[in-house]
């Protein structure tokens, strides 16, 4: 029977890491982010001047990953769920007077048109990452990912709140998202080696497995 999985979460929860584990224990088909370098260096480097183009772009590649993913016939996981950049990234943006009122309503309107022919995912889960933790991990793929990422440096500042800010919208949101849902402390989960390698056969990836199977059971 087919499945859909759809991940949310903070920048460097672990939500790649989620779908690669997915993908290789169940052969779920993974559908990543589409990441672009210049859209993500010019939103970090002037949010004002570049925030509603960066959500235009987001939310079109996000529906058209939803896409590919619905009309696939194999199980598919994917690393952002499409509510995300309504309630999350353009909430953010809008708090922080980078969006005007027209704008948000614009983005809420194409969002609202477009998720009718996008069913819900059989499960959605959500990995909580404290901030201490999520800035250790862009640190270490700033390391890795080099000028892909280089516009995430900002993130780092011990006076950016941009993180935090962007867990308060997610600890928002997650209660009023009615699906099937799964919140897990990413924290607590070690799935990946000090050089990034992905622990697939270990007995944390064998029980958190375990955890989003049965979550995945309540929705059959």
């Amino acid at each position: 029977m087919k499945r859909t999985i759809g991940i949310m979460g903070n920048i460097s929860a672990g939500k790649t890491t989620l779908c690669k584990l997915i993908e290789q224990r169940w052969g779920f088909v993974f559908y990543p982010e589409e990441v672009d370098e210049l859209v993500l260096n010019f939103y970090y480097g002037d949010r004002r001047e570049h925030a509603y183009n960066t959500q235009v772009f987001f939310l079109s590649s996000r529906f058209r990953n939803w896409w590919h993913m619905t009309i696939s016939p194999h199980s598919g996981v994917t690393d952002r769920i499409k509510e995300e950049d309504v309630h999350i990234f353009t909430e953010k943006n809008y708090r922080d007077t980078f969006l005007s009122k027209s704008e948000k309503m614009i983005l809420n309107h194409q969002f609202e048109a477009m998720k009718h022919n996008i069913p819900d995912p059989d499960l959605v889960i959500y990995p909580h990452t404290e901030v201490d933790e999520l800035k250790k991990r862009i640190e270490k793929r700033l390391l890795k990912e080099g000028r892909v990422r280089e516009g995430e440096r900002g993130l780092l500042a011990s006076d950016d709140t941009y993180l935090e800010d962007l867990n308060t919208l997610y600890e928002e949101f997650y209660p009023r998202y009615e699906g099937n849902k799964l919140r897990i402390e990413s924290n607590e989960w070690k799935l990946v080696n000090d050089d990034g390698s992905i622990r697939y056969d270990s007995k944390e990836a064998d029980t958190l497995l375990d955890i989003i199977q049965n979550a995945l059971d309540q929705n059959t």
